[in-house]
């Protein structure tokens, strides 16, 4: 990775306007990363940033230091893109990007960028631009520690995930020391839920169904997002409770975005199936035991009859 950092740096020297991009359905570790490179850009190599994501954040981002600076549209004039927790350049939205630097941390990742700041064994892409500014000797100010510290959280799953090592929770102190807020990170992420969100999710559990081979299955539609008046970003986490069922092999969450697509999230903590594989088949991507997908069409439920003597 030290020459990929290298590369890096000669390209934020050379800028004076960088844009960093977020993926669709923003997360932690995506905006985490984002505002964080953000800060570093401006602070260190003096350089205008524009942060951008196709999609509105999720109300359990809005803490995020510098989180109000994140922008829909594209900017007029820039010199650099960087993308950023972003496997492919689907997963960007905005057509005709070119991506001059991909910082990511998906094994499905293609390398699409000049410059491929790729490790597919962090835990999150936030470890990596945690890396890259301790290469460089930049200093983590506070804002930048919780940025960083919540990409970390949002990919472990507050460190409950199998990619929880020795390294993160080394990496997790040092943020802390450098002012990371982690109780309120835990508060906003994982302990903030809306009415909506827990009837929506009610809709998620209920409708639940194992098939003989350990895969449970769950739907959401558009009239259930408009039953419960909830959006599609409410479902954020819910995937982790259908995965939590004892000798579940996969777990794999269908939703309607409202927008005429089905989107696919998939979980499995068996270390035989690979859940990104299963995704990049269906135009998507994501790690082993984390994948998601999006495909146009809708949820139609299919009844099945049969007569027994």
């Amino acid at each position: 990775m030290d020459k990929e950092f290298q590369k890096a740096a000669s390209l934020f020297n050379k800028a004076s306007h960088a844009l960093i991009v977020s993926h669709r359905q923003p997360d932690g570790d995506t905006m985490g990363s984002n505002l964080a490179l953000s800060k570093a850009l401006s602070l260190y190599f003096g350089i205008q940033v524009s942060s951008c994501c196709a999609d509105p954040l999720p109300m359990s981002l809005n803490f995020l230091p510098g989180s109000r600076s994140v922008h829909k549209g594209l900017p007029v004039d820039y010199d650099l893109v960087i993308s950023v927790d972003c496997s492919s350049l689907d997963q960007v939205k905005y057509s005709d990007l070119k991506v001059d630097i991909n910082i990511d941390h998906h094994a499905s990742n293609k390398d699409y960028a000049k410059v491929n700041m790729v490790d597919a064994d962090a835990a999150s892409t936030t470890v990596i631009i945690y890396e890259f500014l301790k290469y460089l000797q930049i200093p983590i100010l506070p804002d930048m520690a919780t940025n960083l510290l919540a990409g970390i959280y949002c990919d472990t799953g507050c460190f409950m995930h199998t990619n929880t090592n020795a390294k993160i929770y080394d990496i997790a102190a040092n943020l802390m020391q450098c002012g990371a807020k982690s109780t309120e990170i835990v508060k906003h992420m994982f302990k903030t839920k809306t009415v909506e969100q827990l009837k929506l999710w009610g809709k998620v559990l209920s409708n639940i169904k194992v098939n003989e081979k350990g895969t449970i299955v769950s739907k959401i539609t558009t009239n259930e997002f408009e039953e419960t008046q909830a959006t599609p970003k409410d479902l954020s986490g819910v995937i982790n409770y259908l995965n939590s069922v004892p000798n579940c092999k996969m777990s794999m969450l269908l939703s309607e975005d409202m927008k005429g697509n089905v989107q696919g999230s998939i979980r499995t903590n068996e270390d035989e199936m690979d859940a990104s594989e299963l995704s990049t088949k269906l135009g998507g991507g994501g790690h082993k035991k984390a994948a998601g997908f999006t495909i146009p069409g809708k949820i139609v439920a299919e009844e099945v009859w049969r007569i027994e003597d």
